[in-house]
C-alpha cells in the first residue's frame, strides 16, 4: 500500500463522499471528469479498511444531517455534481441552485 500524504488522502476522502452522496439521487453528471477521475485514482490507493471507514462517515453525515433536509423531490431528480478545485470535496447542484456541498478536512486516517 502506497502512503499518501494529507492532501491525497483528503482528495481520496472527497471521492467516497462523491460515491455516496450520489448513491442518494436518482441519477448524477459530474462536470469535473478530471477530478473525478484523479480522486478515483487517490481512493483506490487506500487499504480497503480505509476505503470502508471513508464510506461509513459520509453515511452517516447523510443519514443524521443532510437525507432530512432533502426533499423526495429533489433525491429522485437528477443533480450535477463537481469536486471543489482544492479537492478537499464535492458540491452538489440541481443544475441551477445549490443543494449540497460535502468538504472533508485535512487529517491523516
Amino acid at each position: 500500500m502506497i502512503k499518501l500524504d494529507a492532501k491525497e488522502t483528503m482528495a481520496a476522502q472527497a471521492y467516497a463522499a462523491y460515491m455516496i452522496a450520489t448513491s442518494y439521487f436518482g441519477s448524477y453528471k459530474c462536470v469535473t471528469p478530471q477530478m473525478e477521475k484523479k480522486t478515483e485514482h487517490l481512493y483506490r490507493l487506500q487499504s480497503i479498511e480505509n476505503q470502508y471507514k471513508m464510506e461509513d462517515r459520509i453515511k452517516a453525515l447523510m443519514e443524521k444531517q443532510v437525507l432530512p433536509q432533502i426533499s423526495e423531490e429533489l433525491l429522485d431528480s437528477q443533480v450535477e455534481v463537481a469536486f471543489l478545485s482544492d479537492g478537499s470535496g464535492v458540491r452538489i447542484t440541481d443544475g441551477l441552485e445549490f443543494v449540497l456541498e460535502i468538504r472533508q478536512s485535512v487529517r491523516e486516517i
